[in-house]
């Protein structure tokens, strides 16, 4: 079932097919820890939100109407669900450096990072430290759009389906969002 489509997937799993939800849950559940990892920067918290979004997707699946749309629809749920706990407990996210992938991506850049000299990787785990203190500044809005968008590749449509407003609000948050940022490091002396 791996090299089926979502758009199958979904339709098999509200037919009642666990193993195509699970394959669906398999297949996005790095990507939605990812996202929500980097969006409030608390492990545990993420690890629950993550498990939490994937129930909610589970009990819900038969309201998606477009199976294409599951990794937004999903990315949406986990979005409610941070918006939810941290207005209601008042928390406050973590800064959690850039550097700390999946599993896959840091297979990856540990490959990378072998070519570089000690100076080069403690620069750049200083430059991501830095990144993630700029992007918790910014208001929730602008840094989920930021994520979205750059880390996990979501056009400006997909991302107004995710948070709930119009693409050209989506394009103006990471307009605003990204100068700010811009702003931010060059404060700094980054850019």
């Amino acid at each position: 079932m791996e090299t089926m489509t979502d758009e199958r997937l979904v339709t098999l799993s509200q037919e009642g097919n666990l193993r195509a939800f699970n394959d669906l849950t398999d297949r996005w559940q790095g990507s939605i820890y990812r996202y929500v990892l980097r969006l409030i920067g608390n492990e545990e918290d993420a690890r629950d939100v993550c498990q939490e979004a994937l129930v909610k997707a589970y009990q819900n699946i038969g309201r998606l109407r477009d199976g294409r749309k599951f990794k937004p629809w999903l990315h949406h749920i986990a979005l409610n669900l941070c918006r939810d706990r941290y207005r209601s407990a008042g928390a406050k996210a973590e800064v959690r450096p850039f550097e700390e992938e999946g599993a896959d991506e840091g297979r990856l850049a540990a490959e990378r990072a072998r070519d570089l000299s000690p100076e080069e990787l403690l620069s750049r785990a200083d430059v991501n430290r830095t990144l993630a203190e700029v992007m918790q500044k910014l208001p929730e809005e602008q840094r989920a759009a930021i994520l979205l968008r750059e880390y996990h590749g979501f056009t400006s449509e997909e991302i107004g389906e995710i948070t709930g407003v119009p693409a050209a609000t989506v394009r103006t948050r990471i307009f605003y969002g990204l100068r700010t940022a811009r702003r931010l490091l060059g404060q700094r002396g980054l850019i």
